[in-house]
């Protein structure tokens, strides 16, 4: 299964993938592609794509190791508190994806952006399981 669709909105759904021959690589792409296409849509007041409207521009994904398969935790800056939800800033060669950290808050459950990234080797990902799309404000316009 994949975290899209095709022409399908499965915007309301929570999928996991796993990786064979390069379609984790491939998932990812296509969700950065995604997401840069709903800031460019909201940017110039386009019509929504099947997978993430124009009000929102993040596909929030969690993200299980290889071997283990253990949900991959990162450290909020300095700080002794983790999370494992993530936003694909961009994908380096196949080899490597830049993921913004992603926090939810415990009382409501929303989801927003941190400031912090961090650099994944695509290979050491074994399953990516998407979430409902959210809205990231802290991104820069560097994307269009």
């Amino acid at each position: 299964m994949a975290c899209f669709g095709n022409g399908t909105n499965v915007t309301n759904t929570t999928t996991t993938t796993i990786n064979n021959n390069g379609t984790i690589a491939q998932l990812l792409k296509k969700i950065d592609q995604l997401q840069k296409e709903a800031i460019i849509a909201n940017a110039t007041n386009q019509c929504d794509n099947c997978m993430i409207s124009s009000m929102f521009n993040t596909k929030p994904i969690a993200i299980y190791l290889c071997g283990n398969g253990a949900r991959f935790e990162a450290n909020l800056g300095t700080t002794e508190e983790t999370t494992n939800l993530f936003r694909i800033e961009e994908i380096r060669n196949n080899e490597t994806v830049i993921l913004r950290l992603l926090v939810e808050d415990d009382g409501t459950g929303e989801i927003t952006c941190t400031a912090f990234t961090i650099v994944m080797k695509i290979s050491c990902i074994g399953a990516v399981q998407c979430f409902d799309p959210i809205n990231c404000d802290t991104l820069c316009s560097t994307f269009m």
